[in-house]
């Protein structure tokens, strides 16, 4: 598997903050550029941990399992983590 696929988000994130930093602080650092740049950092931060993928427990039940092949339509989901 490509690191470079798996981790896209994390790259996208770090030059994001990167670019932001090298923008806001290029010139004369005062305390206002400093917390412009802290609150980029915190909402990419927030917003990954808000938006990351997670796995969820599995909840197959014996109703959902019997239902499976029983003439009933029934909508299998397959989701990566990344």
């Amino acid at each position: 598997m490509n690191p470079l696929n798996l981790y896209s988000a994390l790259l996208l994130i770090l030059i994001i903050v990167i670019l932001a930093g090298l923008y806001l602080l290029r010139r004369k650092v005062d305390r206002k550029r400093i917390l412009t740049f802290a609150l980029v950092v915190v909402l990419v931060v927030g917003g990954w941990l808000l938006l990351r993928p997670v796995q969820t427990p599995h909840q197959a039940s014996a109703e959902m399992l019997a239902e499976i092949g029983a003439g009933q339509p029934v909508l299998l989901e397959f989701q990566s983590p990344y």
